[in-house]
């Protein structure tokens, strides 16, 4: 597969929309991501610097973009990310008087270990809110409700036509 193929297949295996991948990337408007993308004879592949910035706000290493490893395929889970990862949920779960009990909370180990990978904050600077709003824009992303072109609320846009019509 192409570049442009793998980017797209990292792309939504993530959930990400190209807007939240930029943005991920440091960049404004999904146009570049769009372009990335394209398989158009016009369209241009990253420089050679901004490769390692796709393959960290996708998760993926950078020889997957370029076909030598399945693109939706993540590498061994860094072991200095899993630690923050267990720590913030034990501070969070004594916070509440609870113990975290990994076997019943596998789901949230791995969204917090997403969220943790994601944010390149100190630890000491990350906290429960942030999470959850994390979290929420996470879900409603991958629920199909961002516009992939504009970013919209799709439903919002949905609502807006009807009212026109």
């Amino acid at each position: 597969m192409a570049f442009s193929d793998n980017l797209r297949a990292a792309r939504l295996a993530r959930g990400m929309t190209q807007e939240a991948l930029a943005l991920a990337c440091g960049w404004s408007g999904q146009s570049r991501i769009a372009n990335y993308e394209s398989s158009a004879p016009s369209a241009r592949e990253p420089k050679v610097s901004e490769v390692p910035l796709l393959a960290k706000a996708l998760g993926v290493s950078v020889a997957s973009l370029f076909g030598e490893a399945p693109a939706s395929h993540s590498s061994r889970p860094d072991p200095a990310i899993l630690a923050s990862t267990y720590r913030f949920l034990v501070e969070a779960f004594a916070t509440i008087g609870k113990v975290v009990v990994f076997e019943n909370e596998a789901d949230l180990f791995a969204d917090v270990y997403e969220w943790i990978a994601a944010d390149d904050r100190p630890a000491d600077q990350r906290n429960l809110v942030d999470f959850a709003k994390w979290r929420e824009k996470r879900d409603l992303d991958r629920g199909h409700g961002i516009d992939e072109q504009d970013g919209r609320v799709a439903a919002q846009a949905g609502r807006k036509n009807q009212r026109s019509a």
